[in-house]
């Protein structure tokens, strides 16, 4: 019998934002959001940058992950990531600023980027304060 829960732990190089059971997991893979179950075959994908869902409880955490990886191995969901914060933290202002800091620096592969943080920054912030 599967197990009902998944042991989630997201990790960033400077500390350990989340070790918990979960029962549903959903990480922004490069290639498109991945959701992950109790039961789900093993696993490896990069991240992209957005919205990472835990449903931990009869809620759901939600925090903005920049890239990494994410692995599910048995009922162990393992997301290391360059950066992690709580949806109620992310600046897409501050976002904007350093998009504009970079146009026309010559700065391409950096400005490219710093627009895509942004723009995805946007509008995962207005679908977590429209929730």
């Amino acid at each position: 019998m599967a197990a009902k829960t998944l042991q989630c732990s997201v990790v960033t190089p400077e500390k350990s934002i989340l070790d918990e059971e979960a029962t549903r997991v959903t990480v922004p893979a490069h290639d498109g959001e991945v959701g992950i179950l109790p039961g789900h075959a093993w696993f490896l994908a990069r991240l992209g940058v957005g919205e990472l869902r835990v449903a931990l409880d009869g809620r759901t955490r939600r925090l903005f992950v920049e890239g990494g990886f994410v692995q599910v191995s048995g009922d162990k969901v393992t997301v290391l990531t360059d950066a992690a914060s709580e949806m109620q933290d992310i600046d897409p202002e501050a976002a904007a600023r350093l998009v504009e800091e970079l146009r026309g620096q010559g700065q391409g592969e950096a400005f490219a980027a710093a627009t895509h943080r942004h723009l995805v920054m946007k509008r995962v912030k207005a679908r977590f304060e429209s929730s």
